[in-house]
């Protein structure tokens, strides 16, 4: 891992990704110096990476860090500077269905049906034989309007319709939102089937916990700069540990929140989320225990449920 610095900006990058074009294998997915601005604002910073075949990336970072945008960027659906190429070509000459996007927020008539949907897509993927082919019960009734799906439902059906015919270049923004667990799975399922094929894929989320377990790569975002290019487990390495404690009736936990070792923190309903380095997990502990917070109201990790973080007090 080398840190790359430049006036106001330091960048961490994995020199893995740049020694497979030294060793002559072509990346898949070439970018060079995206830009996109809105006015005088900066939506995403001078971003240069490549992506080999055959690999998932997640793009993680906070609402507002322009993960929509350089998804939109690849996708040639947002205007901006600079270069992208797929497998050594200009992205705007790949042939029809080498790209498949989709975007947050897609918008079709309620009035149509998921036939009807599957079809258009269809059609857009050059209605080639698809490569991968949904489990059974994931995409609804073709004859239902889209107006009667749940969220998940609709969400659903977007993605088997994207994933149709033989993309080589898959872009998601967001897929598992409105998902249940199994419904996730089976994504995830899918698009490793898609890898597996050589189709190289990249998923915006929030956060990279829903991912990390397929993942083979992080780009993290913030502010419109990609400060994170490399393996998921060297991600990992820098994700914050989040402990949990179970507040008391009527307390706020303001007397928590300023402990020395503590990054932040956050109120969830009856739990009190503190975020620390890994190597300040041990400190902060004797820091709640000095508190007389006891170990049965403490739970560690779970960054987002303390339910399914682990209890301190049992082995």
């Amino acid at each position: 891992m080398s840190a790359i610095e430049a006036p106001g900006r330091t960048m961490e990058i994995d020199l893995v990704t740049h020694a497979e074009s030294m060793t002559g294998t072509r990346p898949r997915l070439s970018a060079h110096g995206l830009v996109k601005r809105y006015g005088e604002r900066v939506a995403l910073e001078a971003s240069d990476f490549e992506l080999p075949p055959a690999t998932i990336a997640a793009i993680v970072g906070p609402n507002g860090s322009g993960k929509s945008t350089l998804l939109g960027c690849l996708a040639r659906t947002v205007l901006h500077d600079g270069r992208v190429f797929l497998d050594g070509e200009p992205i705007e000459r790949s042939a029809p269905g080498r790209v498949a996007y989709l975007p947050q927020r897609l918008r079709l008539p309620a009035t149509a049906t998921v036939g009807e949907v599957l079809a258009l897509f269809r059609r857009f993927a050059g209605g080639v034989a698809d490569r991968v082919a949904p489990p059974p019960g994931f995409v609804p009734d073709e004859r239902r309007p889209l107006g009667q799906l749940s969220g998940g439902q609709a969400q659903r059906t977007a993605l088997a319709a994207t994933l149709q015919g033989r993309p080589d270049l898959v872009l998601l923004d967001e897929p598992l939102a409105n998902l249940d667990d199994d419904a996730r799975a089976a994504t995830m399922a899918l698009l490793a089937e898609h890898r597996a094929a050589g189709a190289t894929i990249l998923v915006a989320s929030p956060t990279a916990v829903d991912l990390l377990a397929v993942v083979d790569r992080v780009l993290a975002l913030r502010d419109g700069r990609i400060v994170h290019i490399g393996p998921a487990a060297s991600f990992l390495g820098r994700l914050p540990l989040v402990i949990w404690v179970r507040l008391e009736a009527g307390t706020s936990g303001d007397d928590l929140s300023g402990l020395p070792a503590a990054l932040r923190s956050r109120r969830e309903g009856d739990w009190l989320a503190l975020e620390c380095r890994e190597e300040d997990a041990v400190e902060l502990l004797r820091e709640l225990d000095a508190r007389g917070v006891p170990a049965a109201r403490i739970r560690i990790g779970g960054p987002e449920d303390p339910t399914r973080a682990s209890p301190l007090d049992r082995p």
